[in-house]
């Protein structure tokens, strides 16, 4: 058995198991659930986009028999199908090319985007749409939970599921961006890198991706109703890469800055207990990273290249 074959067959198990650690509720089984992307981005980082495809079948496999339906469509829709088609479009065409992070940037949004277009569509027919039954959700959760009705908890309801899809795209995101970050330092130690690293402090956008986020926002503002919470949730979700690109931004500015480990810790806090405030500055932080590059020392903004190294 080659070394690609063994990848491969233990990618796509060990990812799995790790999602059904998750939904069989095994103790630390949440903790497990984040990395479930992680052996698919070794795989295809160490030995190219279609052994990761390879080993998305074999996970396939194992999660609808460990799992069933739901558990095999939870795993391919949450990390498998990302992970496969953020590798094929990062990894280079020729080996030992740079790896492009300008589009995989972009579908860290465009991913969960569809996904929410997806359920509109599936829950049309529903009170409400797919906010109504969000909402529904959440008023069953707060009432398990003991909370009297009312208009306090009518109000807390409105309020989590208008979040709802942006704190789905953060975590989304975060997951991501790690597993494939931790993956690509692990292949690239051992020598089995088919592309030359990317700088992620200097990831950018594609040019065309601030147009399509600055109009999801503007049609956010006027669109009401029902299909004004789909928009809004896709305004929410489109600036999550922008906020990411902004967080790039701060990394770069603050180096070399006397107290730097303090500057970003108090951002880091200012952002998990002023989400929205803080987190619409860093999409704007991330915005003007298109015009004025920011970073300085990267490529012209939204290429997605790297410079060389010093």
């Amino acid at each position: 058995m080659t070394l690609r074959t063994t990848a491969t067959l233990a990618a796509g198990l060990v990812s799995a198991l790790l999602a059904l650690a998750a939904l069989r509720g095994l103790p630390l089984g949440t903790v497990a659930f984040w990395f479930a992307p992680f052996p698919l981005f070794a795989a295809g980082l160490g030995f190219g986009w279609a052994t990761a495809a390879q080993a998305a079948l074999v996970g396939a496999l194992v999660t609808l028999v460990s799992g069933g339906v739901p558990g095999a469509l939870a795993w391919a829709i949450l990390f498998a199908l990302p992970s496969v088609l953020m590798l094929r479009l990062a990894l280079p065409a020729a080996p030992g090319g740079t790896l492009g992070l300008a589009l995989p940037f972009a579908l860290l949004a465009l991913w969960p985007a569809a996904l929410l277009l997806g359920a509109e569509l599936a829950f049309a027919a529903r009170p409400g749409g797919f906010s109504g039954v969000l909402r529904t959700a959440v008023e069953d959760a707060l009432a398990r939970m003991g909370a009297a009705p009312g208009s306090d908890t009518e109000e807390v309801a409105a309020l989590m599921v208008r979040i709802k899809p942006l704190a789905f795209a953060l975590w989304f995101g975060i997951v991501m961006t790690m597993n494939a970050a931790i993956a690509q330092r692990l292949v690239q130690g051992r020598g089995l890198a088919v592309a030359a690293p990317a700088r992620w402090s200097l990831a950018l956008l594609p040019g065309w991706y601030w147009k399509l986020a600055l109009a999801a926002g503007l049609a956010a503002l006027v669109v009401p109703g029902g299909a004004g919470f789909a928009v809004q949730s896709a305004a929410m979700v489109l600036a999550v890469p922008l906020a990411l690109q902004g967080l790039a931004v701060a990394h770069v500015l603050s180096r070399g800055r006397p107290g730097r480990p303090v500057l970003l810790g108090g951002l880091y806090l200012a952002l998990v207990l002023f989400l929205i405030p803080v987190g619409l500055g860093l999409a704007a932080l991330g915005l003007a990273e298109h015009f004025l590059n920011l970073r300085g020392r990267g490529p012209r903004p939204g290429t997605g290249l790297t410079p060389p190294e010093d």
